[in-house]
């Protein structure tokens, strides 16, 4: 018996200390033990790999796929202001939001995101999309929000947030995000995941 609860013991403190590390503290500290920086570049949301899991919604991929990633980015701009919200959460000297660099990239989802099933994003996947951005700086940190999954069953979001090295594409820190989706249209009902998704890891 004794051994039984050694073992729950250890586990929940290993899974404790793994929670505790999925935050914005964790994330900084782990960025600055890679280097000293002191531009944060924000290149916002790309919505390249997302897909959802909305099986009724199937036969909408066509349109939804052209209609409702830019107004998602739109939608997240909104609820977190760049130069307000996300720039006092981050604490950076100085701090650019650069959106536009990657927002061609961003917005080019696969006519067929629309699925009836869950989907993750590999992580040698996330590497590669880094990698091919094409940015204007040349050097800083970079953090994007790479959202994953868009669960109707689960009325859940999931998001990378992910922060790299500008000049050498190397990520740094990254951490999947959950965040509640519980408002109505498509825009919005998603989109508010995210947002939620990124308070959730910004504020544990």
């Amino acid at each position: 018996m004794k051994k039984i609860i050694l073992l729950i013991s250890l586990a929940l403190m290993s899974w404790g200390a793994s929670y505790a590390q999925n935050d914005l503290s964790a994330a900084l500290k782990q960025v600055s033990a890679s280097g000293k920086f002191d531009t944060l570049i924000y290149y916002g949301v790309d919505f390249s790999r997302v897909r959802i899991n909305d099986a009724p919604k199937i036969s909408k991929n066509a349109v939804y796929s052209q209609a409702y990633p830019p107004s998602w980015i739109a939608y997240v701009e909104k609820e977190m202001p760049p130069d307000v919200y996300v720039r006092n959460m981050l604490q950076f000297r100085n701090f650019i939001y650069k959106q536009q660099d990657i927002f061609h990239a961003s917005v080019a989802v696969s006519p067929k995101f629309i699925t009836g099933y869950d989907n993750s994003i590999p992580p040698d996947t996330l590497t590669a999309m880094i990698a091919k951005y094409s940015l204007q700086a040349k050097s800083g940190l970079g953090l994007v929000l790479i959202p994953e999954l868009f669960s109707k069953p689960q009325e859940t979001a999931y998001t990378w947030v992910v922060f790299f090295d500008v000049k050498s594409r190397k990520i740094l820190y990254k951490a999947k995000t959950t965040g509640k989706c519980a408002h109505m249209g498509y825009t919005a009902h998603w989109a508010s995941g995210v947002v939620d998704g990124f308070e959730n890891f910004a504020n544990h």
